[in-house]
């Protein structure tokens, strides 16, 4: 492994794509105390709970959207997608 190649330009995070998600949905971008997380750098996986946790608490609680811009489009696929994921929450059954 090279010098270059052993830097980690992300801080606490594992990815590009874990800390641009954690950037647009305004998560901690310092402190790994507040992911769940397994592992020496925070994950797409550990990032992406949070987002959907933020979500299902949106749809099933009525609390604010965790993005206040976003698309129709883009909301009705969180939604479907989130319904797919969790159909016990939902009660919805893919039989």
């Amino acid at each position: 492994m090279t010098a270059t190649s052993a830097r980690n330009y992300h801080g606490i995070f594992k990815t590009k794509k874990a800390k641009l998600l954690a950037i647009k949905y305004n998560l901690e971008l310092d402190s790994k105390q507040a992911y769940i997380h397994h592992d020496s750098h925070i994950t797409t996986i550990d990032v992406q709970f949070i987002v959907d946790n933020l979500w299902l608490d949106h749809f099933m609680y009525n609390a604010p959207k965790p993005l206040s811009i976003i698309s129709k489009h883009e909301y009705d696929h969180i939604y479907y997608d989130l319904t797919y994921k969790f159909p016990v929450l939902f009660n919805f059954s893919y039989s």
